[in-house]
């Protein structure tokens, strides 16, 4: 596996794979709308193909995974972007690194709290505020779950 940072080389690519994957742009989060078109990030490679994409955006000495998508299960992609994004996010002084993952996604929640991450805030009903930006949000989730909050979850960069 091969991790580099997202470049016009693979901006095409990755797009077309977000637009599959999210129907982005936009991502919406919190409320707020993000293009992910332009976003920092990173592809994992197996030989030419894309293995994994992963999306971040720093605002306020904040560093928000917007995107993470492992095409390959159990291979070590999702946990090389946290580790990427997180040093990434330590070198910029961020004091958090965060993400918001619907309550349908189990494996996503398993998979975060595994790395690390709290979970700091449930948004009840938040995506009804979603939908009115980006409709295309589907009611149902995976495994029949209807999609319905944002749970956050963040790993405190902040020294004590």
């Amino acid at each position: 596996m091969d991790i580099r940072a997202i470049t016009e080389e693979y901006r095409e690519a990755v797009n077309k794979l977000l637009k599959d994957e999210w129907n982005c742009p936009p991502s919406v989060s919190r409320g707020k709308t993000i293009d992910t078109t332009v976003l920092p990030g990173y592809v994992a490679l197996s030989g030419n193909r894309i293995t994994g994409i992963i999306t971040f955006n720093i605002e306020n000495r904040e560093c928000e995974i917007v995107t993470l998508n492992s095409f390959e299960k159990n291979k070590g992609i999702g946990t090389a972007f946290i580790n990427a994004v997180l040093a990434v996010a330590k070198e910029k002084g961020c004091n958090r690194l965060w993400l918001i993952a619907t309550n349908d996604n189990i494996g996503a929640i398993r998979f975060y709290q595994k790395k690390g991450f709290d979970l700091v805030a449930a948004h009840i009903n938040a995506i009804e505020t979603s939908r009115k930006i980006k409709p295309s949000i589907p009611v149902i989730g995976m495994d029949g779950i209807p999609i319905k909050h944002e749970l956050e979850f963040e790993i405190s960069l902040c020294k004590a």
